[in-house]
């Protein structure tokens, strides 16, 4: 896997997640590892071409005690093979695999003021059977110059629902004198 895709390093993991310990406590470890390796001295460290690899692998086992034995050798060949950069990508592509064999789907929503947790479960619920899935997490944030209404984002996929365009499209239509 030399100079492998964050894809192939996510295959490879989800394969063994399945084999092994399971994808719920790989994602978690994974995350955690992420967060670590995140931090800019520790990938200046793990990186660094004159550090030896000895050091790095040492690094890697001291910052990263915890985890699944399997995701610190993910990290350990990552570092060797100087793809540890590519880390962050890997984790998000795993996450992407593991919610797809939950049936899962992940959608940032914009609204203009904060959701209470029965419009956040109708909104969910909504955008589940709109793209086919078992169930929706929902990743909230609120812009108030969309006025109202929902925009979801839901991996490529824009369902723009705002007041803002509604209004945009009437302003339009009127003219054009439709």
């Amino acid at each position: 896997m030399a100079g492998a895709t964050p894809r192939r390093y996510a295959q490879a993991a989800f394969a063994l997640a399945l084999e092994h310990e399971g994808v719920d406590t790989w994602e978690a470890d994974l995350k955690r590892a992420q967060e670590i390796l995140a931090d800019a001295d520790v990938q200046a460290l793990l990186s660094a071409p004159q550090v030896p690899e000895r050091v790095k692998l040492d690094g890697v086992t001291t910052l990263l005690p915890d985890v699944v034995p399997l995701v610190r050798n993910l990290v350990s060949i990552m570092v060797l093979r100087g793809d540890v950069l590519k880390f962050a990508r890997t984790v998000e592509t795993f996450i992407e695999m593991a919610d797809d064999s939950r049936g899962t789907a992940r959608a940032e929503v914009v609204t203009a003021v904060p959701l209470d947790d029965a419009r956040k479960r109708r909104v969910a619920e909504g955008l589940a059977a709109l793209v086919g899935r078992e169930e929706v997490v929902l990743t909230e944030r609120q812009d108030p110059e969309i006025v109202g209404g929902v925009i979801a984002r839901i991996g490529d996929r824009l369902i723009d629902g705002s007041t803002r365009t509604r209004l945009r499209s009437l302003r339009d239509e009127l003219a054009a004198g439709v």
